[in-house]
């Protein structure tokens, strides 16, 4: 069994902590840790305690979640949070790259953990709606329940027609599936084919 916690949290916490404009003793007092704890855990050390993480969470309002698999079971930079991790790391704009990669590992493996955890909410709203859309929709093709984090609404207040293009809105309002709909998301139905 394998326990994983992946580098983009730590990458998360840290912006969590420099968006804040907190020093790395202000962190470590408020979490009653040691300067030291604080940047050995941004640094990704491996011998890093669940109890530091946890403490150096606490003290930026944050959690520590622990999902533990066997090992071959899942591939931790191609979950729901990783790619929304990614997408926050890189920018709005990549999100097509990185929600992909998600679709391409869940088509390749079938593996519903895969859709298990939440992105964070430092994800847009927007693309937590349409991820949200993506794990239900690759739940449906799977044949699977999908995540509950998922099944909640992210309505939006205004119609996102995906593609952008004026000429598909028609198209996209016709084929758009239930699961992209009801998050006021229009997209074509090949929406998450791969050319």
């Amino acid at each position: 069994m394998k326990s994983i916690i992946t580098p983009l949290w730590w990458d998360a916490l840290k912006r969590v902590r420099n968006d804040r404009r907190l020093t790395e003793s202000a962190v470590a007092g408020h979490g009653q840790i040691s300067r030291l704890t604080v940047r050995h855990v941004e640094a990704h050390l491996p011998s890093i305690s669940i109890q530091s993480l946890a403490a150096t969470a606490g003290a930026v309002d944050r959690r520590v979640a622990i999902l533990t698999l066997p090992e071959e079971e899942l591939n931790p930079d191609f979950c729901t949070y990783a790619v929304a991790t990614k997408t926050i790391h890189d920018g709005e704009h990549s999100w097509k790259l990185h929600f992909m990669e998600l679709v391409d590992e869940f088509r390749r493996t079938v593996n519903p953990l895969l859709l298990l955890l939440p992105p964070p909410t430092e994800l847009p709203h927007s693309l937590r709606a349409l991820l949200a859309s993506i794990a239900c929709s690759l739940s449906d093709e799977a044949g699977i329940d999908p995540p509950t984090w998922a099944g909640k609404s992210y309505y939006l207040d205004k119609p996102w027609f995906v593609s952008g293009m004026e000429s598909l809105k028609a198209t996209a309002i016709l084929e758009s599936p239930l699961a992209y709909r009801r998050n006021n998301i229009f997209v074509q139905e090949n929406f998450l084919n791969r050319a």
